[in-house]
């Protein structure tokens, strides 16, 4: 819990440092010394803050790449001088030779899976005359970008008449490996058959990787060779299945500030709409979240945060950019007191999961959408 005369704004988001490293070495433990570790800092990561989690990926000595989700994300961490670890771009980048070129010269590693990207790409290889690393997408059946396992050899044929092309890799994406097994082990197979059809036209890349979170700690490993560390870099389990297997922090805090308490008699209506109406003299504080800053306005009614170590519940619609809580049995409270909208303090927690039960959606979209305007500060 902050110390709320050192906290700076009304509402901020903080990130264990110590929670990430630690989820890091459990990930290690499972896949071995030997194999690539390649945490997704994509979307804000996670919500945790971009260049925050990035300038800590830096230095860690498990983490072996860091995967981004296109050429905007990539372009940051170029422009911060965040490059010492490899970059690779998971979905899509403008297919324009200027963007690539500024890429390629500092050695981002771009996916594969259509051949106006390969011209590009090769392109600005011959333009810098170095060959540009790439990784072959296969849909395997998540059916999002990809080649199709039943179009990989022809695509694969063209690719290599580009001599600037470098195929470093080759990857699929799981749809289901926190719950469905038997899809799972289907797209496991297309996958390694993919890879055998690669192989009989000569290509045979030294990375395979395919393995997010779940599959990573659900499933047997021995095939891949790089594994994608999503959600549960960030301490967020990808599905009941995983909770036995692996241990994981979560290392997101989300705080804010009372900005007002007031006491309402019997009978009166909270918020727009009127949908609560107070059943005694309550005691209400005001907070300055709201669904611009990623409170979802479905927790209405439903959710809960911690003021003076007691769950206190939303009370009203949540507004743009204000809450209501009833903290009519809290104690002396005061404005200016932090609020926990997500974390813990002393033996009450509030997580992602039951944001993600509130309303019905995962984790990992709840973290997503806290504003990424909201200040990120990274704490040991």
């Amino acid at each position: 819990m902050p110390n709320k005369k050192s906290v700076q704004g009304f509402t901020w988001v903080e990130v264990s440092k110590s929670a990430l490293e630690y989820n890091l070495k459990q990930f290690r433990k499972l896949i071995g010394p030997n194999k690539l570790l390649m945490p997704v800092i994509k979307a804000n990561a996670y919500g945790h803050g971009f260049l925050e989690v990035a300038k800590m990926l830096q230095n860690n000595k498990e983490t072996n790449r860091i995967c981004v989700v296109n050429n905007d994300e990539a372009l940051r961490l170029i422009e911060n001088k965040l490059t010492k670890k490899p970059i690779l771009i998971l979905s899509f980048y403008e297919l324009d030779v200027k963007k690539v070129l500024i890429l390629a010269k500092n050695n981002i590693i771009f996916p594969l899976f259509s051949l106006k990207q390969a011209k590009i790409l090769n392109i600005a290889g011959e333009r810098l005359n170095k060959k540009i690393k790439v990784h072959l997408k296969i849909d395997t059946g998540t059916t999002r970008v990809g080649i199709l396992p039943k179009d990989i050899i022809k695509f694969a044929q063209e690719i290599k008449k580009l001599k600037f092309i470098n195929i470093e890799g080759v990857w699929s994406h799981f749809a289901s490996s926190e719950d469905n097994r038997e899809y799972t082990v289907k797209q496991h197979t297309a996958f390694k058959k993919a890879v055998t059809d690669l192989e009989t036209i000569g290509i045979n890349p030294p990375i395979k990787h395919m393995s997010c979170s779940a599959a990573t700690i659900l499933y047997p490993t021995d095939y891949f060779n790089g594994f994608r560390d999503g959600n549960a870099f960030y301490g967020l389990h990808p599905s009941p299945l995983t909770e036995n297997k692996i241990k994981l922090k979560p290392a997101l805090s989300w705080y804010t500030k009372i900005i007002q308490i007031k006491m309402v008699p019997t009978g009166t209506k909270v918020g727009y709409g009127g949908t609560f109406t107070t059943k005694r003299l309550t005691k209400i504080a005001i907070i300055p979240v709201g669904y611009w800053d990623g409170y979802d306005r479905k927790l209405s009614n439903k959710s809960s945060v911690i003021i003076n170590n007691k769950l206190c519940p939303i009370i009203g619609r949540i507004c743009m950019n204000l809450s209501m809580v009833d903290i009519t049995n809290t104690g002396r409270v005061e404005e200016n007191d932090i609020v926990t909208l997500i974390g813990k303090h002393k033996k009450i927690t509030v997580t992602a999961d039951d944001f993600s039960k509130w309303i019905g959606t995962v984790n990992y979209e709840i973290v997503c959408r806290i504003n990424p305007l909201l200040p990120r500060l990274m704490v040991d």
